[in-house]
């Protein structure tokens, strides 16, 4: 006898909603959450805890998706939006991981996002928006572009995107609004609007330029290196690679990587490491941008001026292997291959004497205790609220 589906069955009572709060185009799962609860005259906590009380949908990145939470997640949110679930298949982060051949950790924030940083409901790291784009109530929502660390500024508005209030500089919670908001472009914490610019500067053309570069390989699923055509996988393992020889070179700019962008035609004579060190989707906004408009620049360098910088500076291939963790990208292989390889060296076991560190760690150590404190001090300030 064949037995009823019980997957299929079990929310049959889930229904498109009263107020109907279409998905729209480029939006994230979170944005349609949290619009669809204040629109029903609900906080988005009380909404997902009735369609789904088993979990607490809001300790979890939303906008991965749900599928390795519960499958039927996904159907029930594409019969209340009234959409095909491969609507929402195509606009969630793990899709951008599958086309980049990159392993998911459900623990771990996904290659190239901006992490949230959860702690139960708290995202101790604000959620990325536009503010020119929150100014209209009825009009605005959350873009999953903006979850990606290589968007910076928004494109519509030429302006830099922030995670803090611009009253309060406290991390943008839409998760944590009340009903009594009603939209998703409020403060949890002032409540007013977050429609403030915390800074007046605005990015650079070729920033710009970058971000376009950028999203025409993300949505293209293709992009150019070295005048080559490669996937999309291979066009960002090699802005990744670029991204950490830039960092190389603000290390130390009078050794070979940071002479080897000054050949390149790169100032860096205005330019400064992260302070924290840290990887980069984890860095602010700000410290991104510097390193992705230096990268944008090597962008345009042709196979031929690399391998000519390269031998002027006595560059190698090993020379490029500045960790054990280190991948040359494939992209970049016609370039590697064209450099001397020097016999690898058997290096002698550092001594045991304890020795001190240098003022830069010393600095960033600092610059990281620093990052934790204040995330603790608004969580803090969120609990006694």
């Amino acid at each position: 006898m064949s037995k009823t589906d019980q997957r299929a069955t079990q929310n049959y009572w889930v229904k498109p909603l009263t107020f109907a709060t279409p998905f729209l185009y480029g939006e994230s799962l979170t944005s349609w959450l949290v619009r669809a609860a204040l629109r029903h005259g609900c906080s988005p906590l009380t909404f997902t805890y009735y369609y789904w009380p088993k979990y607490r949908i809001w300790t979890y990145d939303v906008d991965k998706g749900f599928n390795h939470i519960d499958g039927q997640i996904r159907s029930d949110i594409a019969t209340l939006a009234g959409h095909n679930i491969d609507t929402f298949d195509n606009q969630i982060l793990i899709d951008f991981l599958d086309d980049t051949s990159v392993k998911s950790d459900n623990k771990k924030p996904l290659l190239w996002t901006a992490p949230l940083s959860k702690r139960n409901r708290y995202s101790r790291l604000g959620y990325p928006f536009c503010p020119d784009c929150m100014s209209d109530d009825k009009e605005a929502y959350l873009k999953l572009q903006w979850r990606f660390t290589w968007s910076v500024c928004c494109s519509k508005h030429k302006t830099f995107l922030q995670v803090d209030c611009g009253y309060c500089n406290q991390p943008y919670q839409p998760q944590l609004l009340s009903a009594e908001q009603q939209f998703i472009n409020r403060c949890h914490s002032c409540l007013y609007k977050i429609d403030k610019a915390i800074s007046d500067i605005k990015p650079s053309a070729a920033l710009d330029k970058f971000q376009l570069l950028a999203d025409q390989a993300f949505f293209s699923k293709q992009g150019i290196v070295l005048g080559q055509l490669v996937s999309m996988a291979q066009w960002f393992e090699y802005l990744l690679f670029l991204i950490n020889l830039v960092r190389r070179g603000l290390h130390n700019p009078n050794y070979m990587f940071g002479k080897l962008l000054t050949v390149l035609e790169i100032d860096t004579s205005a330019l400064s490491l992260p302070k924290t060190a840290l990887r980069f989707d984890y860095l602010p906004i700000e410290e991104r941008a510097v390193l992705l408009e230096c990268a944008y620049y090597l962008l345009q360098v042709d196979g031929d001026e690399w391998i000519k910088a390269c031998l002027a500076l006595n560059i190698t291939q090993n020379s490029f292997q500045w960790s054990k963790y280190t991948v040359i990208p494939k992209a970049f292989s016609e370039v590697c291959d064209q450099l001397h390889r020097v016999p690898t060296r058997q290096h002698k076991a550092q001594s045991v004497d304890i020795q001190p560190a240098s003022p830069k760690a010393v600095m960033t150590a600092w610059n990281r205790l620093k990052r934790k404190m204040q995330m603790r001090e608004s969580y803090d300030k969120h609990r006694e609220d």
